[in-house]
């Protein structure tokens, strides 16, 4: 509170360099600024000073008590004819512990007539003093959703956690926020009724669960899920999904899917209705499953083989692209796997689907010798401009490069179909022995049949000529 409220009005006092008389003085300055910068070093000072431990070095800190020398002139400008001083005044006996009737009036006042800082640090310092009033509990709420600061709200749901045990105000003001035009409202409502504790109504419940299920922004309904969860209606929510993974249409298993992720839970009950999504007839919910058991990394066995099932035979390949993404995350490899990612990589049509199935490649760490081969092939052979050579292990690039480099010689190249000439000359040499002999058997005259047309459908053997 100190902090935010000196950070408001430019305060920067250096109470290390400060002494008795100089505090003194500067508490009976006929300048305000020079009253305020006293006082608020006095409060620094008990504030943010360090109480040594047996060592001699500081760590834990501690309010001091401002010395006596002081006390009856700070108490003093409670009285002071400028707001400014008054509010300074109370800032710094609320900070030190010396809070009276005095200072708690120059706070109310502040509250309701005071600007954006003086008005906040004494909603605070009034809801720490057990003072609980709609103006209180409305200027906290205000600070809540109007400043965008993680401080803030962390102040904020601390000061409310507090109240709500001693009044249901807290609640009824932020059931109010849950019906606001502006989703970023309804969930830092979620997130507040999240951390507060005390009596919730039926009412409120009710409309937990409807932004749960029924809100148009995914944020809300995980916001209200979780708060849910936090108010001890967990079973409830667990129910619901259950129900609607089993008989709800497509949009609500989709939704109760993307619930179950988020929340990153899955139990025996839900299993059943969740197998059920892979085999679903919508691609918006298979897709919604392979994402949500990537994201529990669930080493079900069912779970796997529904996942491998659907890698292999879902008509569409984008439902296998994400099976496929799912195994990775998981992390289980097995020898099926395994084969059916180099299966992946040689024979899907569809680039996306091989791309995937490099990734989980690397992703599970699989470096044997079979895989090297049908990465180095694939390199090699991708029509697609996607190459997999983007997924290739670092340590394996240059191994592969080399060896492209050493096949692409243009003396092997050479040798080898030079090589490859002479054999076939010499098989059509001896099929043209057994071809003119004078008794063969059909079985000569299937194997010439057989190697003319084999070396028919060659571009060598188009050029190949009976002698």
């Amino acid at each position: 509170m100190l902090e935010q409220w000196k950070n408001a009005w430019k305060l920067t006092p250096r109470w290390q360099n400060a002494t008795i008389e100089n505090l003194t003085r500067a508490l009976t300055d006929i300048h305000d600024v020079v009253r305020v910068s006293a006082i608020i070093t006095c409060a620094s000072a008990a504030v943010e000073r360090l109480t040594p431990d047996s060592n001699g070095i500081g760590k834990i800190p501690d309010i001091q008590d401002v010395p006596e020398e002081l006390q009856p002139l700070l108490k003093k400008t409670l009285r002071h004819e400028s707001a400014h001083v008054r509010m300074a005044a109370a800032v710094c006996h609320y900070a030190t512990g010396m809070r009276n009737e005095e200072a708690r009036a120059v706070m109310q006042d502040a509250l309701v007539h005071g600007n954006s800082a003086d008005s906040w640090a004494a909603a605070q310092c009034l809801a720490l003093d057990g003072i609980i009033t709609l103006p209180v509990v409305t200027k906290i709420l205000s600070q809540l959703f109007d400043k965008n600061d993680e401080t803030t709200e962390e102040q904020a749901c601390l000061l409310l956690t507090q109240l709500s045990e001693r009044t249901s105000l807290v609640y009824s003001l932020l059931a109010a926020k849950l019906n606001s035009c502006q989703w970023k409202d309804r969930i830092l409502a979620c997130k507040a009724l999240s951390r507060i504790h005390g009596y919730v109504s039926q009412d409120l419940k009710n409309k937990l669960v409807q932004l749960m299920w029924k809100d148009w922004k995914l944020d809300v309904r995980q916001a209200a899920a979780l708060a849910l969860g936090h108010m001890k209606f967990g079973k409830e929510v667990h129910d619901q999904l259950r129900v609607k993974l089993k008989r709800g249409d497509c949009r609500t298993k989709v939704e109760a899917l993307s619930l179950i992720g988020w929340l990153q839970f899955m139990t025996a009950k839900l299993l059943p209705g969740f197998l059920q999504c892979f085999s679903n007839d919508f691609v918006a919910v298979r897709r919604e499953a392979c994402l949500t058991a990537g994201a529990l990394r669930i080493k079900d066995e069912t779970v796997l083989k529904c996942l491998l099932k659907t890698m292999q035979n879902d008509p569409h390949w984008k439902i296998k692209a994400f099976a496929i993404r799912a195994l990775g995350q998981i992390g289980h490899v097995s020898p099926l796997l395994k084969r059916l990612l180099l299966w992946a990589i040689h024979y899907e049509e569809e680039p996306g689907v091989r791309k995937e199935a490099c990734r989980a490649i690397v992703t599970l760490h699989l470096q044997d010798e079979s895989v090297q081969a049908t990465l180095l092939e694939r390199v090699i052979l991708e029509p697609n401009e996607m190459k997999c050579n983007d997924f290739l292990h670092p340590s394996h690039m240059h191994m592969f490069l080399i060896q492209i480099s050493s096949l692409s010689q243009k003396a092997l190249v050479t040798q080898k179909l030079l090589k490859l000439e002479e054999i076939i000359d010499h098989l059509w040499q001896k099929a043209n022995r057994i071809y003119h002999a004078e008794e063969h058997s059909s079985d000569y005259k299937d194997i010439l049949k057989n190697l003319t047309a084999a070396l028919e459908s060659t571009s060598i053997g188009n050029h190949c000529v009976w002698t």
